[in-house]
């Protein structure tokens, strides 16, 4: 009886499911499907491209429907991107993302008015996502804080030069000229050394380090400012949305703070649901032992006190967990503002050519290691053993840099900002 009751159970769940898949795949169908937009490129007509909107239209890539020269952008595109540019051109230079921050947000008032720059350090970057990029900023950050946005060009190849474009289309789009500082670098130094670079050009009171595919969202700016009010030595971040590199779909994304292993890989460490039973956590920044590094607010003054990056780096990789390391045992502290979002492409894969012969990632991560870590040093190099022996160059002045500014040791920051980074008891059984 308890086997035939069983069949008729699941019979029954069978046809249901099959109902329901039915059902929905008649409601899918019975949606208006949108044409394709048109593909405008703007390296070839800015004008042109100015006028794209992808209201009406579905800009997402759709291969059999696309003519050659299309099918050769897009693959150009996820080549030297590793993104598809064609689904990104179709948009336009801008869109309602439709994020926003929680509904708690808006009822926060903030006081903090320090000018900002904008710093955007690129190497090949699609011109289409770095223009969109830049006329959100223009629309939604307060005028009277917006002082420039800094444009720095990182050597990029012949072909992704975009410099020039990013300058006519200033015109087109009608942006405060006077507000844009755009530099070309003419041979490589790498993301670190160029940031360094980059904010130097800086003249306003505080950097805001951008990558240079990111979406701004409305009230993005006041949230990273105001902790700087209340304690000059903060280190700001956003939470980071995600772009999807196929669709340029943007999605909001689950509120986390930075962390990192004892190999010094950098991770999201997400907030569990009860810490947002008080209604208060929604706004109010929190601790983050560690920063993703494309995305944060510093005061200039500051930034140059700490030291800026540490150029004995090379190309990219680690200095955002040594960066974080150095603001909170000198005397500073990371807070993550809920209340700011930034969308962020995050690519297929890492598109751009390290430096021949040598793992930089690797190399950095060794100098945080030596420079940083103490004590605690054998758990990095028991976590990554082929960095054992590697030459990591002459780290004296980050070490003066340490000493002068009365830093403290990584037992502390582990006992205070970070103990999740040891085993609980049970976990060493």
């Amino acid at each position: 009886f308890r086997m035939a009751l069983s069949r008729v159970v699941c019979l029954a769940l069978c046809v249901g499911v099959f109902v329901l898949a039915e059902e929905t795949e008649k409601k899918e169908e019975e949606k208006p499907k949108l044409p394709y937009c048109k593909h405008v490129d703007p390296y070839k007509d800015l004008a042109a491209w100015h006028k794209v909107t992808n209201e009406g239209c579905n800009s997402t890539s759709n291969v059999e429907k696309m003519g050659d020269e299309e099918k050769e952008r897009k693959a150009w595109g996820e080549k030297k991107f590793a993104f598809d540019m064609v689904a990104s051109d179709k948009i336009g230079h801008k869109r309602d993302n439709g994020i926003k921050a929680h509904e708690s947000c808006a009822k926060v008032e903030y006081d903090a008015e320090f000018s900002v720059s904008v710093v955007v350090i690129f190497h090949n970057e699609a011109l289409s996502v770095i223009l969109r990029m830049i006329q959100g900023i223009f629309d939604r950050t307060p005028a009277n804080l917006l002082k420039q946005i800094v444009i720095f060009d990182d050597a990029s190849e012949a072909e992704c030069k975009i410099h020039e474009k990013i300058s006519e289309y200033a015109k087109i789009a009608g942006w405060d000229e006077s507000k844009l500082t755009i530099k070309r670098q003419e041979y490589r130094l790498g993301l670190i050394k160029a940031k360094v670079r980059a904010s130097r050009l800086a003249t306003a009171e505080v950097i805001i380090f951008f990558d240079s595919h990111c979406e701004v969202t409305d009230n993005w700016l006041p949230p990273l400012l105001q902790p700087i009010k209340e304690d000059p030595k903060t280190v700001v971040l956003p939470i980071v949305d995600m772009i999807h590199p196929a669709t340029f779909e943007y999605s909001g994304a689950m509120i986390s703070k930075g962390g990192f292993d004892w190999g010094l890989n950098f991770k999201w460490d997400y907030l569990p649901w009860s810490y947002f039973e008080d209604p208060e956590n929604h706004v109010k920044p929190f601790k983050s032992p560690a920063m993703s590094g494309g995305l944060l607010a510093v005061k200039r003054d500051y930034f140059k006190e700490l030291g800026e990056y540490d150029e004995g780096m090379e190309i990219w990789g680690g200095e955002n967990i040594e960066f974080s390391l150095r603001v909170w045992m000198c005397g500073g502290r990371v807070l993550v503002a809920p209340c700011s979002r930034i969308g962020h492409v995050f690519r297929m894969w890492r598109p751009y050519k390290g430096k021949a012969g040598m793992d930089t990632n690797l190399y950095n991560s060794v100098r945080v290691a030596e420079t940083w870590l103490g004590e605690y040093k054998d758990k990095y190099y028991k976590t990554r053993s082929n960095s054992k022996g590697l030459d990591f160059g002459d780290i004296g002045d980050r070490m003066e840099l340490k000493e002068n500014l009365k830093c403290k040791d990584m037992k502390w920051f582990v006992e205070n900002i970070y103990p999740e980074l040891l085993p609980k008891k049970h976990d060493e059984l």
